[in-house]
């Protein structure tokens, strides 16, 4: 990748080692979640700071430039809020529905537990936990025919499912 915004191998030896140079000054590096994205990130800032330093910069330089891009694997501020936003939405779908069916899909949509784990925790039969699974997805089904993608309000409340979750983590 270098091989094309440096003017030759003694320029990307140059980035190179002036890369591990800014690497090795940091004190900490336990905040990179992508090494090989952060390297290619650093040799790529090194490459801008010498094209502006240079002043004359070849138009083929600049377009090559571009192929040092690598994907952030991390979250953008506003995907993360969006993200929140979509939680707190389809918790208060959930919240909506009528208790027995809250507790049952919150088990098998959210928790992951099977049909059976979920009519043995709640004590109640396997063919209540399936209807209550499919009313819960209709009754939400219903609310966004109804309501649209909107920010429905939260209601707080704790569950057995919570608990017996809580109590498996401990």
């Amino acid at each position: 990748m270098l091989r094309r915004v440096c003017s030759g191998p003694a320029e990307i030896d140059d980035v190179i080692q002036e890369t591990y140079y800014k690497i090795l000054q940091l004190s900490d590096v336990n905040h990179v979640r992508e090494p090989k994205g952060f390297l290619v990130r650093t040799a790529r800032n090194i490459v801008i700071d010498r094209m502006r330093r240079d002043a004359v910069v070849s138009i083929e330089s600049m377009a090559n430039l571009e192929e040092l891009e690598v994907a952030d694997a991390t979250a953008s501020p506003e995907r993360v809020a969006l993200a929140r936003a979509e939680l707190r939405w389809v918790i208060g779908l959930i919240a909506n529905l009528p208790d027995r069916c809250k507790e049952v899909f919150t088990a098998r949509r959210i928790y992951g537990l099977s049909q059976q784990e979920t009519a043995a925790t709640l004590n109640v039969t396997e063919g209540i936990v399936e209807k209550e699974t499919m009313r819960g997805m209709s009754l939400i089904s219903e609310m966004i025919a109804r309501i649209g993608v909107h920010d429905v309000p939260q209601r707080a409340g704790k569950s057995k499912i919570a608990a017996k979750k809580r109590h498996v983590n401990d």
